[in-house]
């Protein structure tokens, strides 16, 4: 099933669909559909200059984000701080051969200063399809690197669903409904809504540069192509799809 569903998140989005409206077009073409060719054509083009640009990712990400607006007094009405892992990467740093990425390190940072002011015990979450424990190395780096032990180790969940599925297993022998989830902004509101379907009261404490300022100008260079910003859209758009496949 989680194979089955990163193959159809891949086919529906960029590029995979625009090389097959490409193909489309060809066959189109090549079959005297000439309407059809030039409008699959024109399509393809369509959405493979809408997702090269930064001004698509940053609407995307501004669209995703909801402010937390919350205080330190107000995360320490909760329970626990629990962090989402988000993958591991082979490692030629002498400490171990499997680390974090700097998308989890941000989330471990955050969670560092959290459980610094607020004194909650922490629970990390995550594993790899390979078989490797995504939260026994998140445990190992926040002891090496930040001097803070985590309570729990949650080394079952695949998704964000069993993130929250296999978390509140842990945490209801506990007695800890309230909790702080820090993840990034724009992973948050999926995120929230799972962990609060699976019984939890969320405080969410999002990693990230919130909302663009309306003061940050939009320039020309927004609407030029880069390679930089399809790996960020597409990031985004399968955010926004997991998000509304959450809600249903």
């Amino acid at each position: 099933m989680f194979e089955l569903t990163k193959l159809i998140s891949a086919i529906i989005l960029p590029p995979a669909n625009v090389i097959l409206l490409a193909l489309l077009a060809c066959v189109c073409w090549l079959c005297h559909c000439k309407k059809m060719a030039f409008f699959s054509a024109f399509f393809a083009i369509g959405i493979l200059y809408t997702v090269s640009l930064t001004y698509t990712a940053q609407k995307l990400s501004d669209s995703l984000v909801v402010e937390d607006n919350l205080s330190i007094e107000n995360y320490r009405q909760a329970q626990a701080i629990v962090v989402l892992g988000g993958g591991l990467r082979d490692s030629k740093e002498l400490y171990n051969s499997l680390t974090v990425p700097g998308l989890v390190l941000e989330r471990m940072r955050y969670a560092t200063y959290l459980h610094k002011e607020t004194e909650l015990p922490i629970l990390v979450t995550g594993a790899s399809p390979n078989g490797n424990s995504e939260a026994k190395v998140m445990a190992q780096e926040f002891f090496t690197f930040f001097g803070v032990q985590p309570k729990w180790l949650e080394e079952r969940a695949l998704n964000t669903i069993e993130n929250a599925q296999y978390s509140r297993e842990i945490l209801e022998r506990e007695h800890i409904s309230k909790i702080i989830l820090v993840t990034n902004q724009w992973h948050m509101q999926r995120a929230k809504l799972l962990f609060e379907k699976a019984g939890f009261t969320v405080l969410p404490a999002s990693v990230g540069n919130g909302i663009t300022p309306d003061s940050y100008e939009v320039n020309y260079m927004h609407f030029i192509p880069q390679a930089g910003a399809i790996n960020a859209n597409m990031q985004l758009l399968k955010e926004w799809l997991g998000y509304w496949k959450a809600r249903l």
